[in-house]
């Protein structure tokens, strides 16, 4: 299966349950707190995105649906806007305290998890997952790279 179609057409089958079940055991945790897309904005502002549009471009979603989810996660306390100095259309989103504790608790959570799953396989296809991920990395960041 090292056709580059076979493996797109892999790729696209595997990709979508994966981030199912992820998102399933964020949910788990979550408590329902926070919506998955308002994690996914904590995610953004852990990972150094602290821009409302350039969250909203990356999500998918209108800078009017993102406002109202950054608006929810600053009134619950997880994130705080601070003023842009060089643009006062703008401002930079930093996760607060409560908030850095929430997503680290519920991102490790899900990882726990995740490594029972993956503890259950032998050792070479663990090594297999490993090197499939690397070139997944390499893939996607590369790409990453040239858009910017």
């Amino acid at each position: 299966m090292s056709e580059p179609n076979e493996i797109a057409k892999k790729l696209m089958e595997i990709i979508p349950p994966s981030m199912n079940w992820i998102r399933t055991e964020m949910r788990s945790t979550m408590n329902e707190e926070l919506t998955v897309p308002q994690f996914r904005i904590l995610a953004s502002i852990f990972r150094g995105n602290n821009v409302a549009c350039d969250i909203a471009k990356a999500q998918g979603t209108s800078q009017a649906a993102m406002s109202k989810m950054i608006d929810g996660l600053v009134a619950k306390g997880f994130v705080k806007r601070e003023a842009n100095v060089d643009d006062r259309r703008h401002f930079h989103l930093n996760l607060t305290s409560i908030g850095d504790v929430f997503f680290k608790k519920t991102r490790k959570h899900a990882q726990a998890n995740l490594k029972e799953q993956i503890s259950c396989l032998d050792e070479q296809d663990r090594d297999d997952l490993a090197r499939g991920l690397m070139a997944l990395e390499k893939l996607f960041l590369s790409a990453r790279a040239k858009d910017n």
